[in-house]
């Protein structure tokens, strides 16, 4: 029977390196009878290789706003596209990050549950499970660097209580999925680098889906998605408050603070729970990371590292913060003053121009007799 393989995240787990390692290894992927689709319609903010994102449409947008009719008709053109490709291939790869926190409240499982039943194809699940603590301040640093949404202002304290859309019981999640595709078409993977087969999230991938990785893969040497230090996140979070910021002055803000994080120093000492803030945070979750282990990884004792170490703190205002504050506000003067100058030497040369108009005139008519010449 033939397979689709949906890679469903979860988010921050180098869901885009992976998605661009298939598209950039069709070629290859076809070879071993796999294929994985492009489609032809957009989503805002979203890139055309998270081929699954049909599942889930447009996430942010509320019931109202959605046009079900609309989602249905993509989800059928999609999967007809699919059945086709089956024609052809033996497995076909899906992956969109968003299935993990969306796909059941946008009934992305239930759509798939109808095709399922039709006895076409089987399913092999992959996900990808990065340790709780830090799945969470990873989300919520993407979210503020990002900017431009409610919950892109919420502090870490906020962030801990609110955990809006984030699914972090992650056993309760993987049964709701089981139910829906069985339990043993489930592969679930730690994130962690040393334990990546090949030292690599592509190729620790493609094992996951029975791909043998051959010399001529192309591996993407730069899918850089760079996180904010602790420091440049908080000056982000702050500048994410101030009323009347666009997207303009937004992206700006962000490419500055991205620079700024380019030479981290030492934030990696730095964690934003205390140990005994982290043991409180990790013990709502450990029963249920021991039965992942359990039950999804046969013959590992546990699904994450629990000695749960801490250096130090991060607290705000400290002096790496004032570092980058002072950096920042260097980069947006010297940013304006250049601006500034540029349009000083524009004005210039208008004045000119028009204390002269003769001149001008004649200066125009010369390089267009050059042009024509």
């Amino acid at each position: 029977m033939k397979t689709l393989y949906l890679h469903i995240g979860t988010p921050k787990t180098a869901t885009t390196a992976i998605q661009f390692f298939c598209r950039d290894n069709q070629e290859l992927l076809n070879r071993q009878g796999y294929f994985y689709p492009v489609f032809e319609w957009k989503y805002p903010n979203v890139l055309r290789t998270r081929n699954a994102h049909f599942l889930v449409g447009d996430t942010y947008l509320s019931r109202e706003e959605r046009s079900l009719e609309e989602e249905e008709k993509v989800f059928q053109e999609a999967f007809g596209q699919i059945y086709e490709a089956f024609e052809q291939y033996d497995g076909v790869i899906l992956s969109d990050e968003s299935m993990w926190n969306h796909g059941f409240r946008i009934n992305g499982w239930n759509r798939l549950k109808k095709e399922l039943e039709k006895n076409i194809f089987t399913i092999k699940v992959i996900v990808y499970l990065r340790r709780q603590d830090e799945f969470t301040y990873s989300w919520w640093n993407q979210v503020v660097k990002e900017g431009m949404k409610k919950t892109s202002s919420f502090t870490w304290k906020e962030m801990l209580e609110k955990l809006p859309v984030v699914q972090l019981d992650y056993y309760g999640t993987l049964e709701k999925i089981a139910a829906v595709v069985g339990k043993e078409n489930i592969t679930v993977r730690k994130f962690d680098r040393a334990s990546f087969v090949g030292q690599a999230i592509q190729a620790d991938f493609a094992d996951a889906v029975g791909l043998e990785l051959s010399e001529g893969y192309q591996i993407e040497s730069k899918v850089e998605n760079i996180s904010l230090t602790k420091s440049s996140n908080e000056i982000k979070r702050l500048l994410n408050c101030l009323p009347g910021l666009d997207k303009k002055r937004n992206d700006l803000f962000r490419e500055y603070l991205s620079g700024i994080s380019m030479n981290p120093r030492n934030d990696r000492q730095y964690s934003m729970l205390s140990e005994p803030e982290l043991r409180e945070f990790m013990s709502k979750y450990e029963e249920g990371n021991r039965r992942i282990a359990e039950e999804y990884l046969k013959g590992q004792d546990k699904l994450f590292d629990d000695s749960y170490q801490v250096e130090k703190k991060w607290e705000s205002g400290n002096s790496l913060m004032v570092e980058d504050a002072v950096t920042f506000f260097g980069m947006v003067t010297l940013s304006l003053l250049k601006k500034n100058e540029e349009l000083e030497h524009q004005i210039t040369t208008l004045r000119y121009k028009l204390n002269h108009p003769f001149q001008t005139v004649g200066n125009r008519i010369k390089n267009s007799r050059k042009k024509a010449q």
